[in-house]
């Protein structure tokens, strides 16, 4: 996830979107790493608990 904090920084840079929010290219790569990381353990329950993958497909759950 290192790595592709450090290119989103480079990415962020390049299109001087830090401008936008007035906040800081380091800063708003890390913010966005953080809420991939903080979504994906919650994501993945809500589509257990619905029995569905990722694809909110039921391959998992045997037919009746």
């Amino acid at each position: 996830m290192e790595e592709f904090k450090k290119e989103l920084e480079e990415l962020i840079n390049k299109h001087s979107i830090e401008n936008e929010c007035n906040m800081p290219d380091f800063l708003l790569a890390e913010m966005i790493v953080n809420i991939i990381k903080g979504i994906g353990a919650p994501i993945k329950k809500c589509l257990d608990r619905h029995g569905c993958d990722l694809f909110c497909d039921p391959a998992h759950i045997s037919p009746e």
